[in-house]
């Protein structure tokens, strides 16, 4: 499990890049592991509520992690607003360190 626990650390990194080509499991195993750092909930807790979030604002799951990595290392979010808003409304105040923008 030690490796896959270094794969999460990745996602809050700075400098670390999000621009690869395309979307694979890599990302959402990064937005898991922003979720199970900030929340101190499991991987299975993380990926049930990334899902849950994506299905209750009717967005792929992929888009939804992405935005929040993308939240989670400060960079500047990407042209997917939809995606930007709702990670920020359904995390942000856990990223801003319990203050909600």
């Amino acid at each position: 499990m030690a490796p896959r626990l270094e794969a999460y650390s990745m996602a809050v990194l700075p400098g670390y890049s999000m621009e690869h080509d395309g979307f694979d499991d890599g990302r959402m195993q990064h937005a898991e592991g922003v979720l199970v750092g900030l929340r101190r909930c499991s991987v299975d807790a993380a990926c049930g509520e990334i899902d849950q979030v994506s299905q209750r604002h009717r967005l792929d799951g992929r888009r939804v992690a992405k935005a929040l990595v993308r939240l989670a290392q400060d960079v500047e979010p990407e042209a997917d607003s939809n995606a930007t808003a709702v990670a920020r409304f359904e995390w942000g105040a856990l990223l801003a360190g319990g203050q909600r923008s």
